[in-house]
């Protein structure tokens, strides 16, 4: 097995634990507790502050980070963000996050990378939590 596979699969286990962690904190309304994961997690399997991050476009973020694999962990990780930010009642920062979580998916799949059915099913709903928010 290569390096790069072997350090691609390792990464998408270690997320997938941390998410189960996440996704249950943020089931049982311990926001803060998710809050301090998704940080965590940003830290430790993209070795970046999660804050630092979301500093500046998504193209530069992407090229930052330089793996789509990474690009798409951080696109999951902000779209859990942005779905903290509206179950807190923060909807403009939710949104803000939403945006943010699409452009880094496009760049992910500007760089190479294959979306799996998770990743469509994120897009999906944050498609949709955009539209229901645009006036009519």
């Amino acid at each position: 097995m290569s390096i790069r596979k072997d350090y691609i699969e390792r990464l998408i286990e270690q997320f997938a634990a941390a998410l189960a962690r996440l996704l249950k904190a943020r089931r049982e309304k311990r926001f803060d507790d998710a809050a301090q994961l998704l940080r965590a997690t940003a830290l430790d399997i993209l070795g970046m502050e999660y804050d630092a991050l979301l500093m500046v476009d998504a193209l530069s973020t992407a090229r930052l980070l330089g793996e789509p694999s990474r690009v798409k962990v951080l696109a999951r990780l902000v779209a859990e963000d942005g779905e903290l930010h509206d179950a807190r009642g923060e909807h403009a920062t939710a949104l803000s996050r939403f945006r943010y979580a699409l452009a880094l998916y496009a760049q992910a799949q500007a760089m190479g990378a294959t979306l799996d059915d998770d990743d469509t099913a994120v897009i999906t709903r944050l498609q949709s939590g955009l539209a229901s928010s645009t006036p009519t």
